[in-house]
């Protein structure tokens, strides 16, 4: 078992993990990062039109392992599709 530390950075700050968790392998602690990051991401409201979280990811001897990032943009209809007085593509068949 490796024991690895996830620093959260939510674009200002870093909340430093001081516990850390264990995992059987690298890939198991990836796949824990990122399902975490999407728990974070849906329980926090965005206040504006894109989030961004990272796991700055440390292993037992304080070394950087990986960071595992994630994104959410949220862009309105007039961006996506052009003005308003254009008609709104149908997006199912």
């Amino acid at each position: 078992m490796k024991r690895f530390y996830f620093d959260l950075f939510d674009g200002r700050d870093v909340s430093r993990d001081e516990v850390g968790t264990t995992f059987d392998d690298h890939n198991q602690a990836q796949n824990a990062a990122a399902e975490s990051l999407l728990e974070l991401m849906k329980s926090r409201r965005t206040k504006g039109a894109a989030a961004e979280l990272v796991f700055l990811v440390r292993d037992a001897s304080d070394m950087a392992a990986f960071a595992v990032r994630l994104s959410l943009q949220v862009t309105s209809q007039g961006m996506l599709f052009g003005p308003a007085s254009d008609p709104v593509p149908s997006l199912c068949p």
